[in-house]
């Protein structure tokens, strides 16, 4: 069944609304960057996410703990989300963005070397400190300055985009993991590359540019 949205008195079916969208967003700059970092990043989050747990279930770790790596992440993101608001408000959205990405670099570069269970929890907690700020502050954005007719259509692009690369990426970790000579490394190798393109994508594109929200309303999206 073909999906649907209410458009007026009309129905639009979903290609439609998906199209309508991006005519829409590839006038749009920072939306563009934004679709281009969240895909990126995405790909950097499944892959070390899954990576580990898959590669922990074939070493024959206890499911308990293997469970215990997703807890720990979802604690670590609660803290940050309680740091967000402030952090929304204090620092610059553009450079709150790449200060979160880099935090997230630093957390998933130690396992290109280190593929110890303690190694993968503390990695894990770090990595998931920083989401909560960078959700806030670029989808704050994002949306703050997507027109009310459009709101739809954007979200439709964004997360379309963005779930279609992160939705294929288990099939390549767990493609990685079976190679003899590429395994984890490889998969943190990916994860580590793409979580520094996202910081690359915050630097060097218009996003960087991103002021605090009481100044939104001065800059185009």
């Amino acid at each position: 069944m073909v999906a649907v949205w209410a458009h007026g008195t009309s129905v639009v079916p979903f290609p439609t609304h998906l199209v309508e969208g991006w005519r829409w967003a590839l006038t749009k700059r920072n939306f563009l960057s934004a679709i281009i970092l969240g895909a990126i990043v995405n790909i950097a989050c499944v892959a070390s996410i899954t990576g580990a747990q898959i590669m922990l279930a074939t070493r024959g770790a206890n499911a308990v703990m293997i469970g215990l790596l997703g807890t720990a992440m979802g604690v670590s993101t609660l803290v940050g989300s309680l740091l967000a608001n402030k952090l929304v408000d204090m620092v610059p959205t553009g450079k709150l963005i790449a200060g979160a990405l880099a935090l997230f670099v630093v957390s998933q570069m130690p396992l290109l070397f280190l593929h110890s269970y303690a190694a993968i929890l503390i990695c894990q907690i770090l990595a998931g400190l920083p989401f909560p700020a960078l959700n806030a502050g670029l989808l704050g954005f994002l949306y703050g300055k997507t027109p009310d007719n459009m709101q739809g259509r954007a979200s439709a692009v964004f997360e379309t985009t963005v779930g279609i690369l992160g939705a294929a990426c288990p099939a390549m970790v767990g493609w990685l993991l079976q190679q003899p000579d590429l395994g984890f490394t490889a998969v943190m190798a990916v994860a580590v590359v793409c979580s520094v393109a996202g910081l690359a994508v915050s630097l060097a594109g218009p996003l960087r540019s991103i002021p605090n929200p009481d100044q939104w309303s001065e800059v185009f999206l």
